[in-house]
């Protein structure tokens, strides 16, 4: 789909299920929360921080977020950039190709489930590159291409959308090219609640994690 279909079906998505999590592309909510509470638990403690939720949705990601910082959330389905002002968030719509912020705007970025819905990956990678500070943090999450669970799941679970997915030296490698070091995975494993953290190279949570989360730091 393209990127106006995206818009429509996200925008019916919230007219259907308003602030739910559902208006997203999760499996189920236990498996969202699961994840988001695991994520924000890796990222680590933030307070007094600018924050982006890049494709926030509904703001459900990044709302345990706005109780101790300032975090703006842009997407490209007005609808669901409704529920997620009523959570907190500063919102706008907008291109994640495009972003109206300056230069290293932002000590964190984050774009959760985003990137397999974007053809143009890469260009959204480098443009939350550049509003993100020397000294900040991108934190992305996506589908895991070499996954084995993955495969099986799509085979078992055909109502549910596997769109295009990613290798984690893929990500890694863009994410150096545009200026990030101190590069950390967080391997996800649906429908188990444990997730294991190391730096992408070990094999078996490369064949057996179906999602996982890159963070970096920018360079000074």
């Amino acid at each position: 789909m393209g990127n106006i279909h995206w818009k429509q079906y996200f925008d019916k998505k919230a007219e259907v299920h308003g602030a739910s999590v559902k208006s997203s592309d999760y499996f189920n909510e236990k498996s969202f929360f699961m994840q988001r509470d695991n994520t924000l638990r890796w990222l680590g403690p933030c307070k007094g921080k600018l924050i982006l939720d890049a494709g926030c949705g509904v703001g459900a990601f990044s709302e345990p977020l706005t109780e101790h910082n300032i975090v703006y959330g842009v997407d490209f389905s007005e609808k669901s950039l409704e529920y997620a002002a009523a959570r907190g968030l500063k919102t706008m719509p907008g291109d994640l190709t495009a972003l109206e912020f300056e230069d290293g705007k932002f000590d964190i970025v984050v774009c959760n489930g985003v990137i397999q819905l974007i053809e143009q990956y890469e260009d959204v990678i480098k443009e939350l590159a550049r509003v993100t500070k020397p000294g900040g943090t991108l934190l992305v999450e996506t589908l895991n291409r070499g996954s084995i669970q993955r495969k099986l799941l799509k085979l078992l679970e055909k109502d549910k959308k596997f769109d295009r997915m990613y290798e984690m030296s893929e990500l890694r490698d863009v994410f150096a090219k545009y200026g990030f070091d101190n590069i950390e995975f967080l391997h996800i494993y649906h429908p188990f609640h444990f997730v294991t953290q190391g730096s992408g190279q070990n094999m078996l949570a490369n064949k057996f994690s179906t999602s996982f989360a890159i963070k970096g730091r920018k360079a000074n």
